[in-house]
């Protein structure tokens, strides 16, 4: 039996609970963007606003299946915006370094209502897109934002830390060979952002390849990038 469409009153109620969960959840990095987001009417206001606008796009389509679609690509995009504090987060940039990334990001702002902008962006995204992962996951039953989605946002940070790495600030202190490999890691996420925008077709050909590695047992797991800070 077809499902029906999901309205966006559903999309902002269902949401809303998530976001309520998060604040009594264990998982300490959700529980801390839910807290947040939930401090004061401003920055609630805010996000509601913004979500509200994300969820409208996905409301919009009459069908279950081109919603899920306008999920997937909302979901990439909120990873790719919430990149950068995470990673002045993750390697703890600080002083004249995260004045020069945010310089490189900010061209047109100052470095303070540089750091204000980002981390209210980082808020935001980082709720809309655990918002975005339940309604796949539980509401329409999207598999693509378990794994796959998951992975490509494990990749997505990867090769974000070594675009930064790259940038003049910190040209210096990074290996000619780490900067080769950002080609290969921009080919990788293509991959990997097909397989989520067409989960029938790429999705059983990365089961197959998953079946065949385990299949041979004699491989070995891959060295993890070291991304120098």
């Amino acid at each position: 039996m077809q499902r029906s469409a999901l309205s966006h009153s559903r999309l902002m109620r269902v949401s809303t609970q998530r976001v309520e969960a998060a604040l009594r959840s264990d998982d300490g990095k959700e529980h801390l963007i839910a807290q947040r987001i939930l401090s004061t009417p401003a920055s609630w206001s805010s996000w509601e606003l913004d979500h509200s606008s994300l969820m409208r796009q996905v409301a919009d389509f009459s069908s279950v299946r081109n919603q899920a679609a306008a999920l997937r690509h909302m979901a990439l995009r909120l990873v790719h915006g919430k990149a950068l504090f995470e990673y002045l987060k993750k390697h703890q940039v600080r002083g004249a370094e995260r004045r020069h990334i945010l310089a490189h990001f900010y061209p047109a702002r100052g470095y303070e209502e540089a750091m204000v902008t980002e981390h209210a962006i980082y808020l935001r995204k980082s709720c809309s897109l655990m918002c975005a992962a339940h309604v796949g996951t539980d509401l329409i039953f999207d598999d693509t934002f378990i794994d796959p989605m998951q992975h490509y946002e494990a990749l997505y940070a990867q090769y974000f830390d070594l675009y930064c790495s790259t940038l003049p600030s910190r040209r210096n202190d990074e290996p000619p060979s780490q900067r080769s490999l950002l080609p290969l890691l921009k080919h990788q996420l293509n991959e990997w952002r097909w397989i989520i925008l067409n989960p029938k077709r790429g999705l059983p050909q990365l089961a197959r390849e998953s079946e065949l590695r385990r299949s041979l047992g004699d491989t070995q797991r891959m060295q993890t990038l070291k991304i120098k800070t």
